[in-house]
């Protein structure tokens, strides 16, 4: 006898059964005699019609004398549908299930699952089966978040694991080797600007940097992600191939996790990345950070005229919270910026701030990761073009309209190994001065000339030294030491804002030869134009990669032009109107002023 019928019975006595009626009118004794004859074996609802109750006020009466469902063996069913589990068959193969259904499909191709449960659940909505139909779709989820989950590096979780098994993504891989242009400059800096072509590696170099800054920042530290766009932000900063969470250091659990409703990405040890769009500065108000990665600067686009500089303004005003360095100790905030170049006054401002510190790396660099003959086809089609310049050398070149093109910086540095190598007949060392050591850079280039085989006279460069933060000494010396260096013969200065004090500077720092004083007494493109047509006739050749020099030539009548500090370009100038422009064809020229 079970333990129900046994206190059913004793609550049905008559001597020891509860007094007084439940139930309405009828005694509780009856109601137990109701369910002993139900667990004797006569159905419930017949024994209810007879007695006049309902069946539901016997499993009332059930429930108040502490009796459960299948103490009286009533059948119990489960609430709400079934769960949806995912098995592993072999190599690709899954297949995922419901109950008494199951789909297999191939994890890399889950399509053809996808189609045959979309057709099995409009079948199921034109018969009004509701339940099935949620289950088929269900399933579809299922399909959905494990191939989402597979393709993002994540294997799906089987509900039959393999036997002594290890993930593979539960060990952290070895770190990726990054190259020198890709790894932080040493040295007290608040800005790092990584220029690079396409696929240089740029998004490696800024998603590692920041991975470094959320390990050492720990529980309640604060970063912050910006992007051109959100999507940007998401698909390439985040969870692109070479993004955050893309990072070969995680394992399964130490995964940063993105919570798109919040906008923000969780590192397992508490620490905070949020994601911001450049498209909406404002919202940048209010929020701080420790550090920030920007990505493609030079793509960011904001509403009004506000552009790129007014973002990076409010981000910089949210960088206020320290930042713990490598050494433990605390630090101020620091920003990264990796981008493809282009020729914006953003971009020249921000390059030439003091705290700035530059790294670049053509996309060359990074061949062995591309594709083969990725480069090969694009430098046959865009070689020596300005779209090269930008997109593959990662270097800032000149917009529509400017005098010094990318096709003209390429040929003088083809020919310029068998210029440097030719007999010179005069060599010279051209200064565009800073007044003061907090102005802009002393422009400082070395130049000679020779004769061709077909008796023109052409020039080479020979070296940039230019320099900012150095007083008027400082860079008189500098120049004297170039000059000695080249074996030059005359030192070509300009004295619009020294004045007097340019000679008297360069006979201090023990300047022995002849100085050229030369007055600018027309803009900067005016004296640029005849040298322009120099470089475009073939008659200016580089002895060398002057990247800092080339790219401020080819910022003259460009948007650059009125933002940039072209020290560099403005003393080449000087050098090549001494040699080539105001020289007479029997050699050294006079000694006057641009007029």
């Amino acid at each position: 006898m079970s333990e129900a019928t046994k206190q059913l019975n004793k609550a049905a006595a008559p001597e020891g059964g509860p007094g007084g009626r439940r139930g309405g009118h009828m005694p509780a004794a009856e109601y137990c005699a109701g369910l002993l004859r139900y667990l004797a074996g006569e159905p419930l609802a017949q024994v209810a019609a007879e007695t006049g109750r309902s069946v539901s006020s016997y499993y009332r009466q059930a429930r108040n004398m502490g009796l459960r469902k299948r103490d009286l063996g009533i059948p119990t069913r489960r609430k709400g549908p079934a769960p949806v589990t995912v098995q592993t068959l072999e190599g690709s193969a899954m297949a995922v299930a419901c109950g008494d259904l199951s789909v297999p499909f191939d994890r890399d191709h889950p399509e053809t699952a996808v189609d045959v449960m979309f057709e099995q659940a409009s079948g199921f909505f034109s018969a009004n089966n509701m339940k099935e139909a949620a289950v088929r779709l269900r399933m579809i989820e299922m399909v959905r978040r494990v191939t989402m989950g597979w393709r993002g590096g994540r294997p799906p979780r089987a509900t039959v694991p393999e036997p002594d098994s290890v993930e593979e993504d539960d060990v952290a891989a070895a770190p990726v080797a990054l190259r020198p242009a890709q790894t932080p400059p040493g040295g007290d800096w608040s800005t790092w600007l990584f220029l690079g072509g396409r696929g240089a590696g740029k998004t490696l170099a800024g998603a590692s940097w920041l991975a470094d800054q959320a390990e050492r920042l720990g529980p309640g530290g604060r970063l912050a992600l910006i992007g051109p766009t959100l999507h940007d932000v998401r698909e390439v900063m985040i969870d692109g191939v070479s993004g955050v969470r893309a990072l070969p250091r995680w394992t399964r659990a130490t995964r940063p996790r993105f919570e798109a409703s919040r906008r923000r990405l969780v590192f397992a040890n508490g620490c905070l990345a949020y994601a911001f769009s450049a498209e909406k500065p404002d919202g940048l108000r209010g929020p701080q950070f420790s550090a920030a990665w920007a990505d493609e600067f030079c793509a960011w686009r904001c509403g009004g005229a506000r552009g790129a500089a007014e973002t990076l303004a409010l981000l910089r005003m949210g960088l206020r919270l320290p930042l713990k360095r490598e050494e433990g100790g605390p630090g101020h905030p620091r920003l990264v910026v990796t981008t493809t170049p282009r020729p914006t006054r953003a971009l020249v401002r921000l390059r030439e701030e003091a705290s700035c510190v530059l790294t670049h790396a053509p996309t060359a660099d990074n061949a062995e990761h591309l594709s083969p003959g990725f480069l090969d086809g694009l430098n046959a089609l865009y070689g020596g073009t300005r779209r090269a310049a930008q997109e593959l050398e990662g270097r800032i070149v000149e917009l529509d309209g400017a005098l010094f093109t990318a096709a003209m910086m390429a040929r003088a540095r083809a020919g310029g190994r068998e210029g440097a190598a030719a007999p010179f007949e005069r060599v010279v060392v051209a200064i565009d001065p800073a007044a003061t050591a907090r102005g802009d850079a002393c422009g400082l280039i070395a130049a000679a000339s020779r004769r061709r085989a077909d008796g023109v006279r052409c020039a080479t460069v020979l070296a940039d030294r230019s320099i900012a933060g150095l007083g008027p000494d400082a860079w008189a010396r500098r120049a004297v030491a170039l000059a000695r260096e080249v074996g030059a013969t005359t030192i070509v200065a300009e004295v619009n804002q020294g004045g007097d004090m340019v000679r008297a500077v360069l006979k201090t720092a023990g300047a022995k030869l002849r100085v050229r004083e030369v007055r600018a007494t027309r803009g900067k493109y005016v004296r640029a134009e005849p040298v322009a047509a120099l470089y475009e006739q073939g008659r200016i050749l580089h002895a060398g990669m002057f990247e800092a020099l080339e790219e401020e030539l080819m910022a003259f009548g460009g948007e650059m032009e009125s933002s940039a500090s072209l020290d560099r370009a403005d003393a080449l100038v000087w050098a090549m109107t001494d040699l080539l422009i105001d020289a007479p064809e029997g050699g050294r020229g006079p000694r006057i002023s641009w007029l």
